[in-house]
Order: structure tokens, then sequence, then C-alpha cells
């Protein structure tokens, strides 16, 4: 019993690497998109905080003296100068590639220093204490810049970047103190009860509430990247994996395989199918003739037109053999017209032939021979977790490439079983011309070879 088989699938190391390889790959080059965009907004919060900065100081005029709003226009000007070198520095990084992945806890750093010292200097500017960090401006670019990090889809980075952030923030506050009211300014008597309502409000306890929730948002942004790194790893995996099975197995098979168990698959089926087998005559010397660059230009030529003829009639083509090709009708249903439509495929395929004749004026002209058989057949994977093939074999492949090998003795291009020319209802356009013992059966089997017209009794 004959087994043609074609190379499908191997989940060898080999392999794992190279997967692990292209994701790794695609996480640098996000990771440097993830740069330049955060780049971009760190230079519009920089112009956003210098912005905010002169507006705060400008409505705080009547309780600042001049030198130190002039200390605060200065602090907002070194915070935009600051943001602006980051995100700056961040493009350059990224457009030179120059960018690593440590550079991103450097950059995250920065980001929570800038901050920090923006919210220093702005409230010691208005004479403020540490309390009352959560009414400046800059204080919401942190869950800003921690939204926007996740981009990164790297959780350490992420994490370290909270926790940077959260130092600067509880260091100003610290810096600074508690106080309700500006620098030397009295409490208003009028203020009462509000006065108390409002200094529990930026009290220590709810403080410590909008740290741990800052801190929970930029966890949760971490776990988020995890799992979409997780994700986008079986993703890419899956994908790469299908495109493997797509490059061997026939088109037909590849995404059934990819769909269902393999387990299933290596089980195999029986069913009725259709095999016709075409070969080039004489390729042995021609080829001597050719240097390896112009053969693999004709190999590859031949093939197109193999393909070409079996895609236009629904057919399979299970394995390419050096200068041949095992196709299948039948896969991966048996239908009623399989045998119809392998005789219309080797028909297209020696039209196209003789096209590439008059095409290339090769001398001697290229001819092939084609022979078509059809009977119960096996089809499956077969192998072990390392490699696995899809097998077609039975003794409807031996005869139908047993009946290929015939078409030399008989001289013919095109010869067929007898079985094959009944289900296609053909008989008037062929000719029995023998009957042999193929298939090593014992019994003799009647080959018809076309005709185009009706054979005489």
């Amino acid at each position: 019993m004959g087994i043609f088989q074609l190379n499908a699938y191997r989940s060898d190391a080999g392999r794992s690497v190279l997967t692990s390889t292209s994701v790794e790959r695609l996480f640098r080059e996000s990771e440097s998109e993830a740069e330049y965009t955060i780049g971009w907004v760190r230079i519009t919060l920089g112009l956003t905080l210098f912005a905010t900065g002169f507006l705060v100081s400008s409505g705080t005029t009547a309780l600042t003296e001049e030198h130190d709003l002039n200390q605060l226009r200065v602090a907002a000007l070194i915070t935009v100068g600051a943001f602006l070198a980051l995100g700056i520095t961040s493009f350059l990084l990224v457009i030179s590639r120059w960018f690593r992945p440590w550079m991103a806890f450097v950059l995250v750093t920065g980001d929570a220093a800038i901050i920090g010292v923006s919210l220093y200097f702005g409230l010691y500017g208005i004479g403020l204490g540490g309390n009352w960090v959560a009414a400046m401006p800059t204080i919401w670019a942190v869950p800003l810049l921690l939204a926007v990090g996740a981009l990164r889809y790297r959780p350490l980075v992420q994490i370290w970047a909270t926790t940077a952030t959260m130092i600067a923030v509880v260091g100003v506050v610290s810096a600074l103190g508690f106080r309700l009211f500006l620098t030397g300014v009295e409490a208003p008597a009028s203020l009462g009860e509000l006065g108390a309502s409002i200094g529990r409000l930026f009290s220590l306890p709810p403080y410590l509430m909008r740290a741990v929730m800052l801190t929970l948002m930029g966890l949760t942004t971490a776990l988020a990247m995890v799992r979409s790194r997780r994700l986008l790893m079986r993703v890419v995996s899956e994908t790469a994996r299908r495109a493997n099975l797509a490059r061997f197995l026939p088109a037909e098979i590849a995404p059934l395989v990819g769909e269902n168990d393999v387990a299933t698959w290596r089980q195999g089926r029986r069913q009725q199918g259709t095999i016709l087998f075409v070969d080039i005559r004489g390729f042995t010397a021609y080829a001597e003739k050719l240097d390896p660059a112009r053969l693999s230009v004709f190999i590859s030529s031949f093939r197109r037109r193999v393909m070409r003829a079996t895609e236009a009639f629904g057919g399979v083509v299970d394995k390419f053999i050096g200068d041949g090709a095992l196709v299948v009708f039948g896969i991966p249903e048996p239908q009623t017209d399989d045998c119809a439509r392998a005789i219309a495929c080797a028909h297209r395929l020696l039209a196209l032939v003789d096209q590439w004749n008059v095409k290339r004026g090769f001398d001697p002209p290229i001819r092939v021979g084609i022979g078509i058989h059809s009977g119960e057949m096996y089809y499956g994977l077969v192998g072990d977790e390392r490699r696995l093939e899809f097998t077609v074999l039975g003794d409807t492949v031996n005869v139908a490439a047993k009946i290929e090998q015939a078409t030399k003795r008989f001289n013919t291009a095109l010869l067929a079983s007898e079985t094959v020319v009944m289900q296609a209802r053909q008989q008037r356009s062929w000719g029995e011309v023998g009957r042999e013992p193929l298939g090593g059966r014992g019994e003799h089997l009647a080959i018809f070879a076309y005709t185009g017209t009706t054979p005489t009794g």
C-alpha cells in the first residue's frame, strides 16, 4: 500500500523559537510606537500645564506677592520645558532607532519627577499646603499618563510608573505639610462649618483614599496589560500555527484542522475519492540541459499551471512530487461529479501545457502524462507532536499512479480507469485500450484513453 505524504506541521523547538521571536519583535515595535505617542502626550501636557499655570497665578494675584508670583510662573515654564524636552527625547530615540526597553523606566521616572516638581512649586508659589495637591491641575496628569502608559504592554513599567508617581505626590504633600488656608492668611470667621468641612475634605484620611485609588488605577492598567499581552501571544501563536498549516496543507483542509481537534484528524477517515496523477515526460533528460536557476523557474511555472487547472474544477493539490503532482477530488467531502471534474481538470491542464509550449517555444515540446482512478481512499493526519503529516493512501492511489505510468506505453497523454469513465458518464468519448493487472489485486482493470469521438464496437 503506497503512501503519498505532504509535510504539514512541525511543533518543534525551532518553530517555537521562531514564533517567540516574532512576538517579541512585535512587542518591541509596539513599544516604540507607544513611546512616540506618549511623546506627543508629554508635549501636549506641557503646553496645557503652561496655560493653566498662568491662569492659576493670575487668579491669585491679589493673594500672592509679586516675588512669589514670578516664582510660580518660572516654575510653570520649567515644567513646560521639562515635558517638552522629555517628549522630544522620546521622539528622537524612536526615530533614530536608539530606543531600548530599559529606557522606558527612565522616561516614566522623568514623568513622575516633573509632576512632583510642578506640584511642589505650584502650591509653594500660591502659599498652600500639601493637602491642596488635589486641587492643582497638574495632579490630573497622573491618570492621563497612567492610561496612555497602557499602550506599552509592559506591566513592570506600569507598576514602576505608578510607584514613582505616588512617591512624588506623597513627597510633595509631606514637604509642604497640611494647611487649610494660604500662608499668613487667617481663616474668616464667616466660614464657620464650611471651613471645617473643607478642612475634612483636604485632611489625611481622604488623601489616603485618593492615593489608594490612584494606585489601584495604575495596578489595574498593569493587570490589563498582562491580560492583553497574554491574549496577543495566543493570537499570534495561533495565527502562526494556522499560517504554517496553510503553507503545507491543502487550502480546503487547513481551516478544518485549525478549527477542530487534531486528535480527530489523526484517526483519519475512509471515503470515496478520485485521484489524478500528472507527470512531465522525459523530464530527466530535459533537466540536464538547464542550470539550477532556470530549472527552478521551469518547475514553478509547471506547478502554477497545475494549480490553475486544479482550482478551476474544485480539486486539491495534495502533493507536488518533483516534476509531477497528486491531485484529489472529493476532499473534504465526496461529490457525485468528482470523476467528471477530474476529467475536466485533465483537459484544462493539457490545454495549458499546449499554450505553454507555444509561448515558450520548447524544443522538443513539453509533454505530460495524466492518469485518473476513483475508489475508496484514506486521508488524515499521521505522526507525533513533533511532526504531523497530511496523508492520502490506499489502493486507489496506487492504481492511479500506475495508470499515469501506463501513458508512456500507450503513447497517449490521458488515461482513466473504467470506473472513472462510467461515473462521469462519458463512455462515448473514451475508448478501451487495454486490461491490465494493476494495484496488485490479481484482477484486470480496464484502461480507457480519451478519443473525443464515439468509440466503435
